[in-house]
């Protein structure tokens, strides 16, 4: 999992890996099980709230949100014309 791979996504990916139901997640972290599958989905961002809630579970609220602005500028980047114009991410 990478830099090119949707916070929801990794999320999924961490779910499986630690074998934790959607369920466990919304109990250990007090998310909203609505706002949870609308995250996995796709249908939501990650925000200082939802980052608060995932960081309790895995990793911290920083990671979170530095996930979201790297797929917020790759998604941004890889819709912009000209692809070959555009300058490296670090």
């Amino acid at each position: 999992m990478d830099g090119h791979t949707s916070p929801a996504r990794f999320l999924a990916y961490l779910l499986t890996e630690h074998d934790i139901s959607v369920t466990q997640l919304c109990d250990r972290s007090g998310l909203d099980s609505d706002i949870a599958w609308a995250f996995l989905a796709g249908r939501l961002p990650v925000t200082q709230t939802l980052a608060e809630q995932l960081g309790i579970v895995f990793h911290s609220s920083g990671f979170w949100l530095t996930r979201q602005a790297i797929w917020t500028r790759t998604e941004s980047d890889d819709a912009a014309p000209g692809d070959g114009d555009r300058a490296p991410l670090c």
